[in-house]
């Protein structure tokens, strides 16, 4: 089977990563990088010996898919154009800044039948992929993502930097509409929200408490799944997976625990996690996320296969994550500032997500 030529657009941090290992996946070749930033590109092609661009417009035409890992600003001016010439394309989260231009890119893709895949890599996450086989219809969901300020994707707010991995995972997992988004949340750096609490409500009773932060003095990337099958908690940063499964004195119903006689009091007190509701540690085979996620769009492409996270399931999340952003915008703190420290956040114009326009 034919290499997939491919160019790395944008030399960030998630750039870099996503042209050192397509470099190493067989499938690809790596045709180079692409990044206005003459002095960050030159740097890093001269390490690792790969051609770079000044401009996508240079490699247009000798490629066959793209990853583009720009700011999202930059996304739809980047991708637009790529799909229009047939190109597929791995866009990093958030697919775009809002619907609009999502549906916009999910349109093109459609037309000229290209591989439109975003990169929600917790998808890949060894430690979520072995979880998921122990969720069945979730209740409760508790997530935390948080972590130090790292001076990336300062273009955007928390919300659509670190909490939309969450978002994405639980819409995933529950599969029902979200009908009601209540969140708030402050500024520390600015001008963006920087920590955000949410509480998503699903249509089918399900309930999500989302927590991010970027101002953190304990890094945290854990999820927490209530569902009929049991209890599951995932740590994304350990890739360890604890899972409860209740015994028959649990799943025949035996809720009211001061009915049981005195032995059976006992038997749960001294068994209650070893054996009423024994926890488990699941062991997770290791694996490079982004690997994975570059490896599925290569085959996709390569054999007209669909992405695990489409345009389609990337602008769900994006909708709830604009969603987040209006609630927020009507909880606001202290005559209208969002701050805690540091400058005050002018209100921006509130984005409505709309619904996806039939096709």
């Amino acid at each position: 089977m034919r290499q997939v030529r491919l160019a790395v657009i944008g030399t960030g941090h998630l750039g870099k990563i996503h042209a050192k290992l397509a470099k190493g996946i067989s499938a690809f070749k790596l045709v180079g990088v692409v990044d206005p930033v003459k002095e960050s590109r030159d740097a890093f092609c001269q390490e690792h010996k790969i051609k770079g661009y000044d401009d996508v417009s240079e490699i247009a035409k000798k490629i066959d898919a793209a990853v583009i890992a720009t700011p999202t600003l930059y996304h739809k001016q980047v991708a637009a154009p790529l799909l229009e010439m047939g190109k597929h394309v791995l866009i990093e989260k958030p697919i775009t800044l809002d619907t609009e231009e999502a549906d916009e890119l999910i349109d093109l893709a459609e037309h000229h039948r290209c591989v439109l895949q975003v990169g929600h890599v917790e998808r890949f996450n060894p430690a979520f992929r072995e979880a998921v086989k122990k969720i069945e219809s979730p209740r409760f969901i508790r997530a935390e993502r948080s972590s130090g300020y790292t001076f990336r994707s300062i273009d955007v707010g928390v919300t659509l930097d670190l909490m939309i991995h969450d978002i994405d995972l639980v819409l995933s997992l529950v599969r029902s509409p979200v009908v009601d988004v209540q969140a708030t949340g402050l500024t520390v750096f600015g001008p963006h929200e920087d920590i955000v609490e949410t509480r998503l409500t699903f249509a089918n009773g399900c309930v999500a408490n989302l927590t991010a932060s970027r101002a953190s003095f304990a890094p945290s990337r854990h999820m927490e799944v209530f569902s009929d099958a049991g209890f599951v908690g995932v740590d994304f940063t350990t890739r360890k997976v604890k899972s409860i499964v209740s015994d028959d004195i649990v799943r025949q119903g035996v809720s009211e625990v001061h009915e049981l006689s005195a032995e059976g009091k006992g038997y749960v007190r001294d068994n209650l996690f070893s054996a009423v509701l024994p926890l488990q540690e699941i062991e997770v085979a290791p694996g490079n996320a982004i690997e994975a996620e570059l490896k599925e769009f290569a085959d996709c492409i390569q054999r007209g296969l669909t992405p695990t996270v489409t345009g389609k399931a990337a602008r769900e999340a994006l909708s709830v994550a604009l969603q987040v952003g209006d609630s927020l915008a009507q909880h606001r703190w202290d005559g209208g500032k969002f701050n805690l420290v540091g400058p005050s956040m002018r209100p921006e114009p509130k984005r409505v997500a709309k619904p996806r326009k039939a096709a």
